[in-house]
């Protein structure tokens, strides 16, 4: 059963990149390097433009534990730094944490490379806990071209003709959210060009507002963080999506829009994360094949293309 699983996926994979090959300018590229990091590619023809999404670059075992078992990355980028960063017109941070912005990005990503963020705050320091704006934090590491997502007027941002939204996530619930600081989910929008939508590092909370993010946007493409981390030293409840409620997520997700596709990371690169790759291909399994067809768990270094639906 496993292996007609895997050869599924694989087919649908391998289709999803002839179609793309046959007409290039209506495919979205996401490559996942680790964790949260890839590049994605997106917009039309004639306006293609490479996002580095929450870079981090650090190498295996270069930051503390966060669940006391092992330092963290648990793994190395399976590519190099210099691959990771050719071509990249823009880098979109969602979010301030270590795990997606780190020492080692601030000091191999270019000086005067746009940077995007949301309008956002967290706590710069673990031992400090006053709020401090991403844009702030970032232009503290000495980048030039920090442009943030949203206002007091509009909660978007149009860069090279592409919008992106922020919409707000709640990474942990209770106690947690002191800690944790802001975190968001992200929406990319461009004429002609499927919808994305990048959950970021959040939780499905009982007031519905994963959910209402998923029925206003009807996302045709999703990047969802199913990690299922959990900090004891915290709180026992998780700090983003564990694979039982990543099976509600993707329940929501298909209510909305039936023919989305669902790409699921955040696992496998930090001793925090609990849900593992295997686990979620398992429970996914009981959705059904209309279903499982659509969900992707890419391995590290994997290229996903995923042909326009407009």
């Amino acid at each position: 059963m496993k292996s007609f699983l895997f050869f599924r996926i694989l087919f649908v994979v391998m289709s999803l990149t002839i179609l793309c090959a046959q007409k290039s300018e209506d495919c979205v590229t996401y490559e996942f390097f680790r964790n949260a990091t890839a590049k994605l590619t997106y917009g039309s023809k004639n306006n293609k433009q490479v996002f580095l999404l929450d870079p981090m670059f650090s190498k295996k075992g270069e930051l503390p534990s966060f669940a006391g078992i092992e330092k963290n990355p648990t793994v190395d980028l399976p590519k190099s730094i210099d691959y990771i960063l050719e071509g990249v017109d823009a880098v979109v941070v969602g979010h301030m944490h270590a795990d997606h912005f780190d020492m080692a990005a601030a000091s191999y990503i270019h000086r005067h490379l746009p940077i995007i963020t949301p309008d956002n705050k967290s706590p710069m320091h673990p031992q400090n806990p006053d709020m401090v704006t991403f844009t702030e934090q970032l232009q503290a590491f000495g980048f030039s071209n920090v442009k943030t997502i949203g206002s007091v007027t509009s909660k978007s941002i149009f860069y090279n003709k592409i919008e992106i939204i922020q919409e707000f996530g709640l990474h942990g619930k209770g106690t947690l959210t002191r800690f944790m600081g802001g975190v968001n989910g992200l929406v990319f929008r461009a004429q002609k060009q499927p919808t994305i939508y990048w959950t970021g590092d959040t939780i499905l909370d009982e007031e519905g507002r994963v959910e209402n993010i998923l029925r206003l946007y009807a996302p045709d493409i999703i990047i969802v963080h199913t990690g299922g981390a959990v900090v004891e030293q915290l709180s026992p409840d998780p700090l983003m999506m564990d694979e039982e409620q990543a099976i509600n997520f993707i329940l929501a997700a298909k209510k909305y829009n039936s023919s989305s596709k669902i790409i699921a990371i955040h696992m496998g690169s930090l001793d925090h994360c609990f849900t593992t790759r295997d686990k979620l291909r398992q429970v996914v399994t009981t959705l059904g094949e209309e279903i499982n067809k659509d969900v992707i768990i890419p391995n590290n270094g994997d290229v996903i293309t995923i042909p326009s639906q407009n």
